[in-house]
């Protein structure tokens, strides 16, 4: 199965238009104030380079002091008045920006991470996608709020560029020339640096996701204790070091290619400057222009290279956010393989009765060149029946689970619950009918009402609630905290957070699966953590907590699946053996021989119990 999502690709006007319609949307002034922003700004830097002409004007027609002082305040004042109007719409304006970014962006991508189709999530190529569009909403300088910025640049700078150019025409067309070359080997230049940025985004995106990934782990409590235990702080150092070097050699190089757009612009300046000076001077000798005329036109000419680089800069953050924009979109637009809202919807009734369900000659594979991990399964489980999945690591136990609980699809074959392909059903509701307790646990850092809820507490069925903290075995020690239910879980949210052990983190996830009461339940080694007072407790009321359900349980303890009605041994992704306990044990396989080892760890020495273990877990392998 190919999960890998095709990388879309939009043009630089259609993601500006995305942008401005969702920033108009959240605030219906923004085409007031970009046209605004955009008129003072441009206003009040004429006027600015206006002054000192006007200051020449007035002391080389000797108007009075009053004079002086009527035009020069009144210019001063229409430059305060131009200005104050743009600091106030541009201020407006990128508040505005941060905030839709912030709270709208940003919240988009979180809901799309969250709702999507799990094997969109998993596979190595959508992380790499999700890294690079997350960049596009990171900060003001990237993406989004990047091209949110550069748009009101770019206006002003082309307006600029407008207005003054044509000062310049009127002035003499050489110097426009000059400039215009001038732009022609800034362009190329930074073209040139970008060509490289663009080749190496991808890499530069990996190199800051992996870094900040090894950064959160420093701080992480469950990390920490092996980082100190086996001294692994230099190996950590190194590690992150690798990817700080790899992040300064890729600056480097960028560095080295602005530097050409850079050397170019220095040496037509001086060009610029010589060749506008020579004009201006002699225009002045032969009194074809006024010395006020000249002031103005010196400053028109060094002002235009500012809107010209302004322009060609703004073009270049445009386009390079862009593509973080593309990035974004391309997830946002991410295509669910699942139904979602559409399908066959899970009644009442489903959700009452143990299903069927069967895997007809199911096969998968992640991708198109890799191993298979299940190979031609077909397995029928009765409404009711408990069945235990057994095997080594990598014979395809959790794997068949993802694919019974609609995580991903089958790369061969079908796989139908109460008759009906998993394909069929609308995947959310779909969802109602699996409790599953997965290996992997890593409980969210919420209130303990909430995580065995699902809800918020006033949603909550607090008798529920308990009676699944009760059958758990967890219910004694959260009536002993000073907020019961309402602790939360690890320090992030609380500093008097909980910090449960293994073996109550299991038990507080199996509370969740309880509360959930799903007609198929799942658990995938759900004792693992625990010591073997509790794990035989467990077993007891594991049979009263899948009274009346279709269960799963996933265990390398071969003794402990001995309460199941049907026992799967799995070896290199195909059911190896099947029956029940008793029955395995008289066919004298690989399973009657697996447990016998293991049950040499229970009754025999720890010494010698130890290496049976070892020599099991060989054999399972």
């Amino acid at each position: 199965m190919d999960n890998k999502q095709k990388h879309k690709h939009y043009n630089i006007i259609s993601n500006i238009c995305f942008i401005l319609r969702e920033m108009t949307r959240h605030y219906k002034s923004t085409p007031i104030l970009l046209p605004v922003s955009v008129i003072a700004y441009v206003a009040q830097y004429s006027i600015m380079v206006a002054i000192p002409s006007c200051a020449v004007y007035i002391f080389e027609n000797k108007l009075t002091a009053r004079d002086f002082i009527i035009k020069m305040g009144g210019i001063i004042l229409l430059y305060m008045l131009s200005r104050i109007i743009w600091l106030s719409s541009q201020n407006y304006y990128l508040n505005s920006a941060t905030m839709v970014r912030c709270y709208y962006f940003i919240t988009k991508l979180i809901e799309k991470s969250l709702s999507t189709d799990y094997c969109n999530r998993e596979n190595n190529s959508c992380h790499k996608l999700n890294g690079l569009a997350n960049a596009a909403t990171s900060s003001n300088n990237n993406g989004i709020e990047r091209i949110l910025i550069e748009l009101p640049l770019l206006a002003r700078n082309f307006a600029g560029l407008l207005l003054f150019g044509g000062a310049i025409i009127m002035a003499d067309y050489k110097i426009l020339l000059v400039l215009l070359v001038m732009l022609a080997f800034n362009i190329s230049g930074n073209k040139y640096a970008h060509k490289y940025l663009e080749k190496h985004r991808e890499e530069d995106s990996e190199i800051h996701r992996k870094a900040n990934l090894l950064r959160s782990k420093t701080s992480d409590v469950v990390c920490g204790k092996d980082i100190r235990m086996y001294r692994m702080e230099i190996l950590f150092s190194n590690i992150l070091e690798f990817y700080t070097s790899s992040g300064k050699k890729w600056q480097k190089g960028l560095e080295k290619r602005f530097f050409l757009p850079v050397a170019s612009d220095t040496v037509f300046t001086a060009i610029r400057d010589g060749l506008a000076y020579f004009i201006l001077i002699d225009k002045a000798l032969h009194g074809n222009i006024t010395l006020s005329g000249f002031t103005l036109m010196l400053g028109v000419i060094s002002n235009f290279s500012t809107w010209m680089f302004g322009f060609t800069d703004s073009i270049m953050h445009i386009t390079e956010a862009s593509k973080q924009v593309s990035d974004y979109r391309t997830v946002i637009d991410m295509q669910d393989t699942f139904r979602h809202g559409t399908g066959i919807k899970v009644t009442d009734s489903m959700l009452k009765q143990p299903p069927v369900i069967e895997f007809q000659d199911v096969s998968f594979r992640y991708n198109s060149g890799s191993k298979y991990i299940l190979s031609h399964i077909n397995l029928k489980i009765k409404p009711g029946e408990k069945i235990a999945l057994v095997g080594g690591n990598g014979s395809g136990k959790t794997t068949l689970v993802k694919l019974l609980c609609g995580f991903y699809h089958p790369s061969g074959g079908r796989i139908l619950v109460n008759g009906t392909d998993i394909e069929d059903y609308d995947i959310d509701e779909y969802f109602k009918l699996a409790g599953v307790v997965f290996q992997d646990l890593e409980p969210l850092p919420f209130r303990i009402v909430n995580i065995v809820s699902g809800q918020e507490k006033e949603h909550t069925d607090l008798k529920r609630l308990w009676d699944a903290l009760s059958r758990a075995g967890l219910a004694d020690k959260i009536k002993s905290l000073p907020d019961k239910e309402d602790t939360y879980i690890s320090n992030i949210f609380d500093e008097n957070g909980l910090h449960l052990s293994g073996g109550e983190t299991q038990k507080l996830m199996l509370a969740t699966c309880i509360y959930k009461n799903a007609p198929l339940m799942i658990l995938d080694e759900p004792t693992a953590a625990l010591d073997p007072i509790a794990e035989n407790a467990l077993y007891k009321e594991y049979n009263n907590i899948t009274t009346n359900k279709t269960s799963i349980f996933i265990s390398h303890r071969l003794a402990s699946t001995r309460f199941c009605d049907r026992i799967l041994f799995l070896e290199n992704g195909q059911i190896a053996e099947e029956g029940s306990h008793t029955e395995l044990l008289k066919q004298n396989g690989r399973y009657a021989s697996i447990y016998k080892i293991q049950s040499h760890y229970y009754e025999e020495g720890a010494e010698k119990g130890l290496h049976g273990m070892e020599e099991a877990y060989g054999q399972c392998k």
